[in-house]
């Protein structure tokens, strides 16, 4: 039944659930975003992230440097996307108000669903503002002509990164580790993805595992985007397959764990 008041309300509510009230929620994240939270927060750690790993590189030189802000500058989506939507539903629940949530009749797919469009959109902008460091400082090259498909690269890689917060957050209900499962899930990214290192340095089992994980297909897509090779609109359909997984299991798990957590009266347990 959860959910059919919401669509009988009309369209604009509906809208404005998803937009407005998961602005919101992202906005309180970061203290209504005051920009004392905000860009250190999102700008200020993916720079350093980026500058320490082309220096290391160079140091190493195993690849061009821009090898490494590519890389680097898409995994910073995954800052802002696994984080954010998971710390707005465990946000709601160490505040106190996730019971009063659930107990709307709000259809919960836009309602959580709105949560993940301000990370997809911050995310993306983030990983710009990396390659357009990287393009300043002259580590990397970035064609006029290539800035659309580019474009389309990050939304998508950030699309990708904020579905599987989403799920993050899902686990939230019933856990108190969202936070840390996110801390793991984003540093499994940076070594199993292609950011760094290479899926011919990694064993087989962990080169498959880096593949089927969020942002893998789209780091790989953007380099390509870069060098002028062929093969990006298949590197993004396999990412938005991967992104409409997560979503899909997500909202899976919202629902079987919220049924659970209202059995076991495990909602306010903080």
């Amino acid at each position: 039944m959860a959910g059919t008041l919401q669509w009988n309300a009309g369209s604009s509510v509906t809208w404005r659930l998803f937009f407005v009230a998961g602005w919101r929620s992202y906005l309180a994240l970061f203290r209504w975003l005051r920009p004392s939270a905000f860009i250190p927060t999102v700008i200020g750690v993916p720079v350093v992230q980026l500058i320490w790993a082309v220096h290391l590189g160079r140091y190493l030189g195993a690849y061009p440097s821009d090898y490494y802000v590519v890389g680097n500058a898409l995994h910073a989506c995954a800052m802002a996307g696994l984080f954010a939507p998971a710390h707005s539903i465990q946000g709601e629940r160490y505040g106190g108000t996730l019971t009063a949530l659930l107990a709307t009749p709000a259809n919960r797919a836009v309602m959580f669903g709105g949560r993940v469009l301000p990370a997809v959109v911050t995310g993306a902008f983030t990983s710009a503002v990396m390659l357009a460091l990287g393009s300043a400082l002259g580590w990397v090259h970035i064609a006029p002509g290539s800035l659309p498909l580019l474009a389309l690269t990050l939304l998508v890689t950030a699309l990708s990164c904020s579905a599987c917060g989403l799920v993050v957050g899902a686990i939230g209900l019933r856990t108190r580790e969202a936070t840390f499962l996110a801390n793991v899930v984003l540093y499994s990214m940076m070594l199993l993805c292609g950011v760094n290192i290479p899926f011919s340095w990694l064993p087989g089992w962990l080169a498959a595992l880096g593949h089927a994980m969020p942002m893998s297909q789209g780091i790989e897509a953007a380099r390509r985007v870069l060098s002028g090779a062929d093969g990006v609109p298949g590197l993004l359909g396999w990412e938005l397959l991967k992104a409409a997984v997560l979503v899909g299991l997500a909202l899976y798990l919202l629902r079987v764990l919220e049924r659970g957590s209202r059995a076991n009266a495990s909602l306010d347990d903080v």
